[in-house]
């Protein structure tokens, strides 16, 4: 679909005639070009009038090697061709002269293009893209009596050459070699079929979803400088004899390429007011505060990602047997990589159980099913994806790899990775077998550390916890002084919406714990229990203001105080039952609805 008219009229490749010559043709040659042989066949001249309109001749009578496939009159007729060279006409000047060209806008925006408005204009041309790219192939092809193949055609469609057929359309002649090429001729025009990318232009029931995967801040034109070729400089600058033009989209590196054609997938379509209803439910879950760098751009295009998010499904990866089990989406994650992405193996984010299941993601009693070139679309006004499927993840904290965000000369500590070692009973229980230990310098300092939270969604309820270690788990023969539990203060910091909040490398805990400081929740004091590996719940049904949401830079901390001096609010918790030392093994932060009953 990327490629331009441009892109047959590449000057001629170097190769000999013989490199392209494949079994199944003729001996000899006839006399003429492509071209010729076109205009000197008068059953082909509605062919030749929709060539000739859309600059097809200039290639065809030109050193490059096609092999061209060309209808008869007798089924393309005359009115035919000419609705080919309208819609040629019309395209033509909607991409030189309307705004909602959404390609062309992002291609000129770009300082570095070079191209000319021709190369794009023929590029997104649906009269050459699927009526003239769909008739031509690039290089020689033949068919033998037993023989049957797939041609790569200009548009990248494949399309399956029998000796009797060609795209399920009949054969009425075939390999007549020329001088640059060969030609067949059929007895009616090959149907195009779009791929999932290009079909869903075509439904305005998903002009939502479509605004969304080709807006220019995603789609463009580029121009293939390779393919391309150069004809000189001129004030510095490169131009060119002839220009092929490549698509991309940045969408594809995260969803996956649903233009290929080499491929098939699955992909789950919501119609416009399921769309737009689940816009308007996932918006406050993407609120970024308002220094956020290219804040109107995250808040338009995050909660839309997150509905396309786990909606393709490759066919090769998801097997027919595979599907009666579970489907893995391109976003999904082998089992053996679970834990690194996800913190835990069993944690199956973009999988989904039982998919062909009624009231499953892909129910087809609740689809409209749309066969494409490359695969099929399940077009649905029922959306059956759990956001705690997708988007709205556990976030895990591993204490041991997190950056402290306090400054080590004003805490008066010391940190150290330590290791739970085969043999000792908290083996397999830590995560990891790793552990952060905070220590204070001396025996009556309180250590404070901080952990960087990364991606947290706004307005979610996150049930905030804390694992802890005990001392048994780095050496058994610890003495009973050092195997004392730990008291702490917790602090949640977080951006506030005009982007503020105290600066931890500054703040004490008595300025933590004002009133009506900005950006701070106090999780007030907790105790961990001695010879366990605890789990204390810090917080429950927690929301943050705003979104931190893919942001590299910290957004949200969770600071903890060693509370040593605190633990002596009576006799039974004075200061020699406690320790100053935290042992960390992990943060964790659940998601569940908005609202919580």
């Amino acid at each position: 679909m990327g490629l331009a008219l441009a892109a047959l009229t590449i000057t001629a490749c170097t190769d000999k005639w013989d490199d392209h010559y494949e079994a199944g043709l003729p001996a000899e040659v006839n006399a003429g070009t492509l071209w010729q042989a076109l205009e000197q066949n008068p059953e082909l001249s509605n062919f030749c009038r929709v060539a000739e309109a859309t600059g097809f001749d200039r290639s065809l009578k030109g050193s490059q090697v096609f092999t061209v496939f060309a209808p008869t009159n007798a089924n393309f007729s005359q009115q035919q061709a000419d609705n080919v060279i309208a819609l040629y006409k019309m395209q033509k000047y909607k991409a030189e002269t309307l705004a909602d060209a959404e390609a062309k806008e992002a291609l000129y925006n770009d300082p570095g293009y070079t191209g000319t408005k021709d190369t794009l204009r023929d590029a997104i041309n649906e009269a050459i893209v699927q009526f003239m790219q769909n008739h031509v192939a690039r290089y020689t092809h033949s068919v033998a009596p037993t023989t049957s193949d797939s041609v790569v055609m200009m548009n990248g469609k494949y399309v399956v050459l029998t000796p009797q057929t060609f795209g399920g359309e009949q054969v009425l002649s075939s390999n007549k070699l020329y001088e640059n090429g060969v030609l067949f001729t059929l007895d009616r025009p090959v149907a195009y079929t779009h791929n999932i990318f290009e079909y869903m232009r075509t439904d305005n029931s998903l002009d939502s979803l479509t605004a969304f995967f080709y807006s220019p801040h995603f789609y463009r034109y580029y121009l293939n400088e390779r393919l391309s070729v150069a004809g000189g400089v001129i004030d510095g600058k490169t131009f060119y004899l002839d220009e092929v033009m490549n698509m991309e989209n940045e969408l594809f590196q995260f969803i996956g390429p649903i233009n290929d054609e080499d491929s098939t997938y699955w992909m789950v379509a919501p119609t416009n007011a399921v769309w737009d209803s689940l816009v308007t439910e996932y918006s406050q879950y993407f609120n970024y505060n308002d220094v956020v760098d290219k804040r109107d751009s995250l808040l338009w295009a995050m909660p839309r990602f997150a509905i396309v998010e786990g909606t393709l499904f490759s066919r090769t990866r998801n097997t027919d047997a595979m599907l009666k089990d579970s489907a893995m989406s391109t976003n999904a994650v082998e089992r053996d990589r679970r834990k690194r992405a996800w913190g835990r193996e069993d944690l199956a984010y973009y999988q989904y159980e039982k998919p062909m299941e009624p009231g499953h993601v892909l129910d087809t009693m609740q689809t409209e099913n749309v066969v494409c070139s490359n695969g099929l679309v399940f077009k649905t006004s029922k959306w059956n994806i759990d956001k705690q499927q997708t988007f709205m993840r556990e976030i895990r904290v591993e204490a041991e790899t997190a950056t402290s965000l306090i400054d080590e000369k004003a805490t008066n500590r010391n940190l150290g990775v330590r290791t739970v070692t085969k043999g000792n009973p908290f083996y397999g229980k830590v995560s990891d077998n790793r552990y952060l230990e905070v220590n204070g310098r001396n025996a009556n300092s309180n250590p404070v550390i901080a952990f960087d939270i990364p991606d947290v969604l706004s307005n979610v309820g996150y049930d905030i916890y804390l694992v802890t270690v005990p001392a048994e788990a780095l050496d058994t023969t610890f003495n009973a002084t050092t195997q004392r539990p730990s008291s702490f203060h917790a602090f949640m910091v977080y951006k506030e919406q005009n982007g503020q909040s105290p600066d931890l490398r500054q703040a004490t805990e008595e300025d933590l714990t004002q009133r009506n400081v900005k950006g701070v929740k106090d999780l007030e004091f907790f105790d961990t229990r001695a010879h366990v590996l605890d789990t204390l719940l810090l917080a429950e049904d927690f929301k943050f203001p705003t979104c931190a949401y893919g942001l590299s830079d910290g957004q949200v901390y969770l600071r903890l105080n060693s509370a040593l001096s605190d633990a002596t609010i009576d006799d039974e918790y004075n200061f020699d039952n406690y320790t100053n030392t935290l042992r960390i093994d992990c943060i964790v932060l659940r998601p569940h609805e908005a609202t919580k009953e």
